[in-house]
């Protein structure tokens, strides 16, 4: 009897510790994950530059880049980016950006054409006051197993706004 109860409390023992190192493991990997997360909510988006490429009836076509920096550990694959620059409240135009790849702590510029509402822009063209910009958007981030969308907003400062509104 002595010799089955040894090995009995010998294997629920290594039952055990193998339970607790599974846990501690999942754990570890849950708080990682946690905090890529929210390093990814975080993510920075700006303009890095706008030109002006042609203007007509239609409206005016901006050749645009924007810039995202990604603060967390992990590369970021990156799927389509929604994004509306509006002036005042009033939308001036939308865009989506193609899927791209964010280095981990790094940046990435993504170039892409903007076509801007004339009515808007030659509202605050004229205009000695710079307007108040604002870029919003969605950026939809695949991982492994799941997708996740990621608002994001970005205002940039007067005289960002005002090269925009200007186009040079």
């Amino acid at each position: 009897m002595c010799a089955k109860k040894e090995f009995f409390s010998r294997d629920s023992m290594q039952k055990n510790s193998k339970i607790i190192m599974i846990m501690a493991i999942i754990s570890v990997v849950s708080v990682f994950g946690y905090i890529q997360y929210v390093s990814v909510t975080h993510l920075h988006v700006s303009i890095a530059d706008s030109k002006i490429v042609e203007r007509t009836n239609d409206g005016t076509l901006y050749n645009m880049q924007l810039e995202f920096k990604n603060p967390s550990l992990m590369i970021l694959n990156v799927g389509k980016t929604d994004f509306v620059i509006s002036v005042e409240d009033q939308d001036l135009g939308r865009c989506i950006l193609e899927p791209s790849i964010i280095p981990a702590m790094g940046k990435t510029i993504e170039k892409t054409p903007f076509l801007a509402d004339n009515a808007i822009l030659d509202k605050y063209n004229k205009n000695d006051n710079t307007p108040s910009v604002k870029l919003t958007g969605t950026t939809k981030y695949d991982f492994l197993f799941a997708s996740i969308n990621i608002p994001f907003t970005y205002y940039p400062t007067q005289e960002e706004a005002r090269e925009f509104i200007h186009g040079t």
